[in-house]
């Protein structure tokens, strides 16, 4: 939400400085950024130009004289708002820091200046081990800030580059203080979804190391085979996660007691119906009060989305109970926490590959790993308010990179009728990312050729995409309920199939509806059959009459995927014990047949 812009004067900020009162000006420069953390801008208009032009000046100007210290109460601060930095400096005609960091490398006392102002948007670069020899804590909690512009830098080239190398940077073992481990863990899979692995190893080597799971203690005596705990921060009817996974907890409820372990403290919007018991889980004052599930009987301890909140990566180094499941609520291996089972589905996952895709012993459903519900929404079949071909590209910031906003250019440049790409995306508002993810877009596209749409009621959306003329899908991480919601609207969509659950359950939704002949497996393919949507009116019109005539019901919506999750249940609360002795990495098959 935007607010109004804080004042400051810059001939105050000068005298602090000539006076001394380093700590006085610290506290302004960290009061200004502070409004820059918490309040959300969506529009660089010239006034917010002017602003930020003189501040980023005068920040960066003071801020790199080698007299003025930062004083130890600061220093954490002042690294904390190293994404705030990057963007405000992205949004003013500076551009970047590298500047003040290159005078800064020449200076003493530079240490904590350089942790402020080193972000992926800098070409300059830092020898890291250097960084951890001077101080592992101070090193470690910038190591976590920096990594919060995958949200919004990856369309740049520089941040992406910087974003991947930095994550490689995992083998250090003096990288244990990780600062937002959500962002951490979450992020590193979007920005190098082959390469995420060594950094979940070292964070989730980090937190069992630490106080919280040298101290949890939980006591699971006599565990009874027909309690499950659901571990989720997000039980919430339309939420993405509980939507795709909902009908497996429900046809678990006439033979199994479900408690709900809640991760957070809001619970007016969450769904109790299913569940017995309801335990809200909350990080207060910096750690996680688990005094609730310290003693339990769980058999099951089944997590529907770890990594998408601190407490679900937290639970996972736990041994809650003696089976411990995850699921594709977000499809991605935990890499080294005390998860035993990824359940996902065998119409998705390629076998070979399991070894190399999961730590965790791969169990597959006959399906997708997921049951989609119909969307709560009536077709309104709307005008289009624009001439041009309104290409929907519902991807939130995580998911925009540099190779595929390349090929949007390419599309855009090759079609021959105009095309406007309209951008589906909100998280990257967090602290200011917006305006320099429009900037990085620009660099690619004709500004004039897309729009970004922030966070809108299901409705809203729903009606937005249903006006669009056809949809992209995301790649390397893919869409699953955007998938489901297109096919909905009856509205083509081109799907881009990788190796993975997240890039692969969007083409086998297309191939499960008679449709994959949208289904494209390169860059060259996706462009190809963007440009025959665009330029082809006719066969675009007849995709969509052919997704019009197909019978959503029976062939999405009606399936038997929630009966064999619940046999699944059943045969890894008697086979646990073996499994576990088995070395095999090969997945293991859930029979379709009913009767085994």
């Amino acid at each position: 939400m935007q607010d109004s812009q804080p004042t400051f004067n810059p001939k105050t900020y000068l005298q602090l400085y000539l006076n001394g009162q380093y700590d006085q000006l610290s506290e302004a420069f960290i009061e200004v950024l502070t409004h820059f953390e918490t309040v959300l801008y969506t529009e660089a208009t010239p006034e917010l130009e002017y602003f930020v032009d003189v501040f980023i000046k005068n920040f960066l100007y003071l801020f790199s004289q080698p007299d003025y210290i930062v004083g130890d109460r600061h220093a954490l601060r002042f690294i904390q708002l190293n994404p705030v930095i990057a963007n405000l400096t992205a949004i003013s005609h500076q551009k970047t820091t590298d500047y003040y960091l290159q005078m800064l490398q020449k200076q003493p006392q530079n240490f904590i200046k350089i942790l402020t102002l080193l972000n992926p948007r800098c070409t300059t670069t830092i020898d890291y081990p250097l960084l951890f020899d001077t101080n592992a804590t101070l090193a470690s909690h910038w190591y976590s800030y920096y990594i919060e512009l995958y949200l919004s830098a990856q369309v740049n080239p520089i941040a992406r580059k910087n974003l991947r190398n930095h994550i490689a940077y995992a083998d250090d073992e003096r990288l244990v203080e990780f600062a937002n481990i959500a962002d951490v863990y979450y992020g590193s899979t979007y920005i190098n979804h082959e390469g995420d692995r060594p950094i979940k190893q070292r964070l989730n080597q980090a937190i069992r190391a630490n106080t919280f799971c040298q101290t949890a203690k939980i006591q699971n005596s006599n565990p009874n085979p027909r309690k499950i705990a659901v571990i989720t921060a997000f039980c919430h009817q339309n939420h993405s996660v509980y939507r795709t996974l909902y009908a497996y907890l429900k046809a678990l409820v006439p033979d199994y007691e479900l408690t709900l372990i809640y991760l957070g403290s809001k619970l007016a919007d969450v769904d109790q119906a299913l569940f017995k018991e309801v335990i809200p889980l909350e990080i207060v004052d910096g750690a996680l009060e688990i005094e609730p599930i310290r003693q339990n009987d769980f058999a099951i301890a089944y997590f529907l989305d770890i990594g998408m909140s601190p407490e679900s990566i937290l639970l996972s180094n736990l041994r809650i109970a003696p089976i411990q499941i995850v699921s594709t609520g977000h499809p991605v291996s935990t890499y080294g926490s005390e998860i035993d089972y990824m359940m996902s589905g065998g119409a998705v996952e390629i076998r070979s590959l399991a070894a190399k895709h999961y730590d965790e012993k791969l169990i597959l459903l006959p399906g997708n790993g997921a049951v989609y519900q119909c969307p709560h929404y009536e077709l309104h079949h709307p005008k289009k308010a624009r001439s041009e071909v309104v290409i929907n590209c519902p991807w939130l910031g995580q998911k925009m990179n540099e190779p595929l906003i390349k090929l949007l250019g390419y599309i855009q440049k090759k079609a021959t009728k105009k095309v406007f790409f309209r951008f589906f995306t909100s998280h990257s508002l967090r602290k200011n990312g917006l305006i320099p993810l429009i900037g990085d877009l620009s660099a690619i596209l004709p500004s004039d050729a897309f729009e970004i749409i922030l966070g809108q009621p299901d409705n809203d959306y729903m009606a937005l995409l249903e006006e669009g003329d056809f949809t992209l899908d995301s790649y390397p991480f893919g869409g699953s309920n955007v998938m489901l919601d297109n096919i909905y609207l009856r509205k083509p969509i081109v799907g881009y199939e990788g190796k993975k659950w997240a890039n692969r359950i969007g083409s086998q939704l297309l191939r499960q509806i008679g449709m994959a002949e949208l289904v494209t497996t390169n860059a060259n393919d996706y462009v190809k059959l963007a440009l025959k949507l665009v330029d082809n009116t006719a066969y675009r019109q007849g995709v969509n009459d052919r997704l019009r005539n197909i019978d959503l019901d029976e062939k999405l919506f009606s399936t038997d995927e929630p009966q064999h999750f619940k046999r699944a249940i059943a045969y890894l609360l008697e086979n646990h014990n073996t499994l576990q002795q088995n070395q095999s990495r090969r997945p293991i098959e859930i029979s379709t047949d009913i009767s085994r």
